[in-house]
């Protein structure tokens, strides 16, 4: 949408490594491969490219702030995870020299990664020399950056607990102001993410818990909005939010992982 909506001049650089992510299967997964057509490589290089080119470009970062530009974490997990593939793609095709270049920028992401770690608390920030906190980095730990064993990640996931759950088991995005003031409303994708980050790290019965009390919050027809008003249950921003729903489904495949493989990282 570009009438209306000033959405369209954000700057959102994660995309790139979302699109690597994408396009992986299309190169390890044997159910893709099909010798009559050619995977589309130059989209890889392409996209690696643009990695490269924005490493250090500050940008609106996921959720889209439309006067502060900073060096997200969000952004360099992306960044991380979209290397990590044309890594994996590189390998799978023998090719030396796109391997050579996914390896430096997968270092340069862990680089810039590592550069948000607060270590005073034991926590990521929501960008580099921010002192901030972000739901979205809890895929730090669904992703795999972080491993869901440490003790690294187990801190990770309590900060961020202590600054931006809601005694509801509800999430905020984050709580410092934005270009509207700070926030009212909590954010249902975060709630569904932090229930996986709680199977991914072990604690498996408040997964259940917090997943069951997620789904109180849906209309007669099971439907969720993007928002929901802590205090009194209510349902705000975008109806129906596909976010939000992918989010149920994503926890519901994490916590049922976790009960059918009690030795399942991840």
């Amino acid at each position: 949408m570009r009438i209306g909506n000033d959405a369209y001049t954000h700057i959102q650089n994660d995309v790139y490594g979302q699109v690597l992510v994408a396009l992986l299967p299309l190169y390890v997964d044997c159910r893709f491969q099909d010798p009559s057509r050619q995977a589309p490589l130059p989209l890889v290089e392409e996209a690696l490219r643009l990695i490269d080119t924005t490493m250090d470009q500050p940008d609106a970062g996921l959720w889209e702030f439309r006067h502060i530009a900073q060096k997200h974490c969000y952004t360099y997990l992306f960044h991380w995870a979209g290397s990590h593939a044309a890594l994996r793609v590189a390998r799978a095709l023998g090719n030396q020299a796109l391997e050579a270049k996914a390896s430096r920028l997968l270092q340069a992401a862990q680089q810039h990664l590592e550069a948000c770690f607060d270590s005073s608390r034991s926590v990521y920030t929501n960008a580099i020399g921010s002192p901030n906190l972000d739901a979205s980095t809890i895929q730090l730990i669904t992703m795999g950056y972080l491993d869901p064993t440490s003790e690294k990640a187990r801190h990770h996931l309590v900060e961020l607990e202590k600054e931006l759950k809601t005694p509801e088991g509800l999430f905020y995005r984050y709580r410092h102001p934005d270009d509207f003031g700070t926030p009212e409303t909590t954010f249902l994708i975060c709630s569904f993410w932090y229930v996986e980050a709680l199977a991914c790290v072990g604690r498996l019965d408040e997964a259940i818990r917090e997943f069951e009390q997620l789904i109180t919050y849906t209309n007669h027809l099971g439907l969720l909005s993007e928002d929901v008003d802590a205090r009194t249950g209510s349902q705000w921003g975008n109806f129906p939010q596909a976010y939000s729903h992918v989010g149920l489904v994503n926890a519901a495949y994490r916590i049922a992982k976790k009960l059918d493989k009690p030795n399942f990282v991840g």
